[in-house]
């Protein structure tokens, strides 16, 4: 946009200077005199021209000063045609390119060549590995590490050890057609936190199958027909715990009231998950129940109100209110899944 301002500007000059009349001595651009192709696109080649003539009068109008302003006009065109804009996608590329980490930093280093921990399993116990090539071909390593080291209260050679381990979170987020997930003909509410195909599903779905749901009592007024009948038609044995699930109730008390039905219904916490079907509530108390109970038991989320739609289908925390607080007591414990319908947005 510049360079075709400039043009402009250059335009409206020449035709301006074609009717200033021009003394003797005055400095011209030499356009005869112009030497080069290049010095003609600058411009810079300048010299005096006498444009006296023999009788000593001065000439009317100069052409050969349109000539050399076209000339700059038409150098400054072929230049800027010469390098176009780039693209919007292209100009994108090289910003990205420009803030990339190199090779040699250690973002990527750190990130693309994770480190093994010196632990290895072998003799049926830990080692720390000092010389990974003494440790059997079969040893079994661990991605955490101990590093030892002399303790600073040591008398008669105690030591002290750094324990360092990384804790990752994985799990399932499934979005079923609208007014799908109690329909008996999907197994998402049984299958569903089993990724479609893999071995775990394949080995789950030969087996008989018991499931504990602990659902919200206005969800449940609303939806626990269909609940059950969900279970039976699927032939899975199920228990269905209800309780009012209001801020009010969000406390300790009731998260032992779930750990409490998960131990009556004697849950196997490898294969039979929890159901949590309602609002933020129910799932918060749930989930810290089910964190609790024999240190991490499976849940499933099932949300029933457009916060928890959201919140479940991203977040990992869990807790209950305490001491007058909110959420004082709780943790970071994933879902296993979370089954998302929106077809309980209607009546939220």
């Amino acid at each position: 946009m510049a360079i075709l301002s400039t043009f402009i500007a250059i335009a409206i000059v020449a035709l301006v200077f074609t009717r200033i009349p021009l003394e003797a001595g005055f400095c011209l651009p030499a356009t005869p005199g112009l030497r080069g192709g290049a010095q003609q696109a600058s411009g810079r080649d300048w010299e005096l021209h006498d444009q006296r003539s023999e009788r000593g009068e001065a000439s009317a109008t100069i052409p050969v000063m349109t000539s050399a302003i076209a000339t700059l006009a038409v150098g400054a065109l072929a230049a800027s045609i010469r390098k176009p804009k780039h693209s919007g996608q292209e100009r994108c590329q090289q910003v990205m390119r420009r803030n990339a980490p190199s090779k040699s930093s250690e973002y990527s280093t750190s990130f693309a060549q994770p480190q093994r921990g010196n632990l290895a399993q072998y003799d049926d116990t830990w080692h720390i590995v000092d010389d990974p090539d003494a440790v059997p071909s079969s040893a079994n390593f661990s991605d955490c590490s101990v590093e030892p080291s002399t303790s600073e209260y040591a008398e008669g050679g105690e030591q002290a050890w750094i324990s360092h381990s990384e804790i990752s979170f994985d799990y399932r987020v499934v979005e079923v057609p609208r007014n799908e997930l109690l329909n008996p003909s999907c197994d998402a509410l049984v299958f569903g936190h089993l990724a479609d195909g893999s071995l775990p599903r394949m080995m789950a779905e030969s087996l008989p199958q018991r499931r504990l749901i602990v659902i919200d009592k206005t969800v449940h007024d609303l939806y626990g027909a269909r609940v059950r009948a969900y279970f039976e038609a699927r032939e899975v044995e199920h228990e269905i715990l209800v309780l009012p699930m209001v801020e009010e109730n969000k406390d300790m008390d009731m998260a032992l009231e779930v750990a409490k039905k998960m131990k009556q219904f004697n849950i196997d916490r490898r294969t039979e998950p929890v159901i949590a079907i309602g609002g933020g509530v129910c799932l918060d108390v749930v989930g810290l129940a089910a964190s609790l109970f024999r240190r991490r038991t499976p849940y499933i989320r099932v949300p029933t109100t457009t916060l928890s739609y959201v919140d479940a289908s991203v977040g990992a925390k869990s807790g209950v209110n305490f001491g007058g607080s909110k959420n004082r007591l709780g943790g970071y414990v994933p879902p296993c899944a979370a089954l998302l319908d929106s077809c309980f947005f209607e009546t939220q």
